[in-house]
């Protein structure tokens, strides 16, 4: 009889707890991915210590290990090396998960673990516009997610998922022919409701408000064209995570793309002075796209002389960064750099710069453009 206690004892005392069902820790797990996403796992790390401390075999923390891993990825998407690694530290964080809910079937921490470990895959794979492999992640994260509304478990992540799979599931079969194909497996799709989902998600999600911020900032921006939608979604992300290069690349764009050149300008002043006196991460890929979007605006001023040497500047830091020759802005920087060579007379250098967009292993359009004002110089 003793015995037995003894081990019922031992039983429960191995039981996992479901951290997100507890209001403390839902406050300090929502601090740390703010940090995360702040580019300071430090912050993160000690606002969750005492948790980990507690619970050291918890599967949540190598979740958290694929997060902070996720910025070093999104913060330079043309090198693909870390790709793997990425996939590898989320698989065995779902592989974690799953033993948990062996363990402990319908546990809330293992099915968010693999909502949204799974869901991470299937952005990264969409990122490489795969999107028949993303839509198959997809659907393990949501299977996951369904477990979990099963449940009746309140969650505002959860709004993530819903809003997604109803607003993909309606625009994807019709922009995307392959996914047509297999569009039979998609749920009914409604883009409204999706948008209004992610948008509740973004209010008071614990893991994913920065994510369903991101997604309505980049549904209206590149699928929508609610230009000044997207643009706020993209101010309020700066704003919050001043020190993420992803979110600061991303305003910039879409106030160029808008025409709101001032706005864009101050931007990029602010990000190049940040990332220089904070020494923040990944410095270079900031000053290679900030020196583009400076250049195009002066360009635009026709101010040619002082553009030059920020697109001469962007096209040199990309020859230093990983892919170089598929990087959009050696592509980019060095068509512009010729462009000013020839509007400012110096026809040798412009052909010079035009030919380096040739070399370049992607830019179809731009190598269009460099071949025809290559032969109209040399003629």
């Amino acid at each position: 009889m003793v015995a037995a206690f003894l081990l019922l004892t031992k039983l429960v005392s191995a039981q996992v707890p479901e951290l997100i069902k507890k209001e403390e820790f839902r406050k300090d797990a929502q601090a740390a991915v703010d940090s995360l996403y702040n580019f300071n796992p430090a912050g993160a790390d000690k606002r969750l210590a005492s948790w980990k401390d507690h619970y050291p075999r918890h599967p949540l923390w190598q979740l958290m290990e694929g997060m902070e891993f996720w910025w070093i990825l999104l913060s330079d998407l043309n090198d693909t090396s870390r790709d793997e690694y990425f996939f590898k530290m989320m698989a065995r964080a779902d592989y974690a998960a799953s033993e948990l809910l062996y363990n402990q079937p319908g546990h809330a921490d293992g099915l968010i673990i693999k909502t949204v470990a799974n869901g991470y895959i299937a952005r990264q794979h969409s990122n490489r516009d795969e999107w028949v492999t993303s839509l198959n992640a997809a659907r393990k994260a949501y299977k996951s997610y369904g477990y979990l509304q099963d449940a009746s478990f309140n969650l505002a992540d959860l709004k993530l998922a819903k809003g997604l799979k109803l607003y993909y599931s309606e625009y994807l079969p019709k922009a995307y022919p392959v996914v047509k194909s297999v569009s039979w497996f998609l749920p009914e799709g409604d883009k409204k409701a999706g948008l209004q989902f992610l948008e509740e998600a973004a209010e008071t999600a614990v893991f994913a408000r920065g994510e369903a911020a991101y997604f309505l900032g980049n549904i209206n921006y590149n699928y929508e064209k609610n230009y000044d939608e997207a643009a706020g979604y993209f101010q309020s992300l700066y704003n919050n995570y001043p020190n993420n290069n992803y979110y600061a690349r991303l305003l910039v764009k879409n106030y160029y793309k808008m025409g709101r050149y001032d706005d864009a300008m101050t931007v990029v002043e602010d990000a190049l002075e940040r990332w220089k006196t904070k020494e923040l991460p990944f410095q270079k890929v900031v000053e290679e796209s900030m020196n583009f979007w400076k250049g195009r605006i002066l360009y635009r001023d026709r101010d040619y002389e002082r553009a030059l040497p920020l697109f001469k500047k962007s096209h040199a830091i990309s020859r230093s960064l990983p892919a170089a020759k598929q990087r959009d802005y050696y592509i980019a920087a060095a068509y512009y750099a010729g462009q000013c060579h020839k509007l400012l007379g110096d026809d040798k250098r412009a052909i010079a710069y035009y030919k380096k967009v040739l070399n370049a292993k992607a830019g179809d359009e731009y190598k269009k453009l460099s071949r025809g004002f290559i032969e109209k110089l040399r003629k």
